[in-house]
């Protein structure tokens, strides 16, 4: 695919040289867990309402704490809002000229599109490596009861990669065919919050609505969260544990494969200008 690497180094050379975005890109995942897993910590309110001798660790999936439970949520959540934002800057590109230089070139048309797709892919694993070593870090934090083996960093990484493919994929997708960067903002806030909020990704589906937690079996969100929660908080996983998460990310490796392909033919047909 000719093109692809240096327009990836390209991508990520606009990241880096831009210190207020390279901040925020690298500061933001510690915001999420400190307030979501210590500011907001849920276990406390549910261990007011559960019988004697219930320990709020039976409804997070034997997670020590809240922050165990709710990291997997978080990478993925993390991965969802910098896979979205892929998508704006083949807008940029197409408004402020660089995509006329581009399509000049002898390169591939979707190496325009994959350059970018890569590029969100390599900031959101910075992320998640941060978060990581914030979660070890922040008060009654992480807390690896059965150890991470090599099979877990196995799940945890390639689950966090299928999650940038599929939305970032499918939000590339949108900006190819748009010309206005307003309207996929706007896409982009209306599906973000209920993609987060119908899903495992913060709550255990025993305290949600019935009906919000049947809905949730079918988001990808609630597919990569659960997937990265038991290899966490169980470290070796059971046969029965095994074929839940081989499920979860056979299901986010088929969507990614069929995005990815779509992808691919629609950004050839479409990218003229």
């Amino acid at each position: 695919m000719s093109g692809l690497g240096p327009l990836t180094v390209r991508e990520l050379k606009k990241w880096v040289r831009n210190p207020v975005f390279l901040l925020t890109g690298l500061i933001q995942p510690f915001f999420w867990l400190a307030l979501f897993g210590s500011a907001i910590d849920i276990s406390k309110f549910l261990g007011a309402g559960l019988p004697p001798g219930v320990s709020p660790s039976l409804i997070f999936g034997g997670a020590s704490n809240y922050i165990t439970f709710i990291l997997g949520g978080i990478l993925v959540i993390t991965s969802l809002f910098t896979a979205m934002f892929s998508g704006v800057n083949i807008i940029f590109d197409r408004r402020m000229g660089p995509m006329g230089r581009f399509l000049t070139s002898p390169i591939k048309r979707s190496s325009i599109v994959f350059s970018k797709i890569l590029s969100a892919m390599v900031r959101i694993l910075v992320q998640v490596v941060i978060l990581i070593a914030a979660a070890f870090i922040i008060p009654n934090g992480l807390v690896l009861n059965h150890g991470f083996s090599l099979e877990a960093v196995f799940v945890l990484v390639t689950t966090v990669v299928l999650v940038a493919l599929i939305f970032s994929s499918v939000f590339s997708v949108i900006a190819v065919r748009l010309k206005d960067m307003n309207t996929i903002f706007g896409i982009v806030n209306l599906v973000n919050l209920p993609l987060l909020f119908m899903s495992y990704a913060m709550f255990p589906p025993d305290i949600m609505a019935t009906w919000l937690a049947d809905a949730a079996k079918y988001n990808p969100v609630s597919w990569a969260a659960e997937s990265i929660r038991t290899v966490i908080i169980n470290g070796t996983v059971t046969a029965s544990q095994v074929s839940n998460v081989e499920w979860w990310m056979g299901s986010l490796a088929i969507l990614a494969a069929g995005l990815v392909l779509l992808t691919y033919f629609v950004a050839e047909k479409e990218i003229r200008d």
